[in-house]
């Protein structure tokens, strides 16, 4: 799957899902509209389960670095 993304022009997986994302948004819509109902909607689940896939790979966003003047700022003087 990798390679064929890589090939593709695609590097990270935020791209994989771009393209998946694109590939949802027109492969069933014109196979609906070109009267292939089964074939759209097989097409459609099975998109929406390699979203899901690409979504489950997908690492956390890192943490942000904790500032100690935020810190300062929300306590109270005294």
């Amino acid at each position: 799957m990798r390679r064929l993304f890589s090939a593709l022009g695609y590097d990270s997986i935020d791209d994989a899902i771009e393209f998946v994302m694109a590939g949802l948004a027109l492969i069933p819509t014109l196979m609906f509209l070109s009267g292939n109902v089964i074939g759209g909607a097989v097409c459609l689940v099975v998109l929406i389960l390699l979203l899901a896939l690409l979504g489950a790979r997908t690492p956390p966003p890192p943490v942000p670095p904790r500032n100690d003047s935020d810190k300062k700022e929300r306590t109270p003087p005294g």
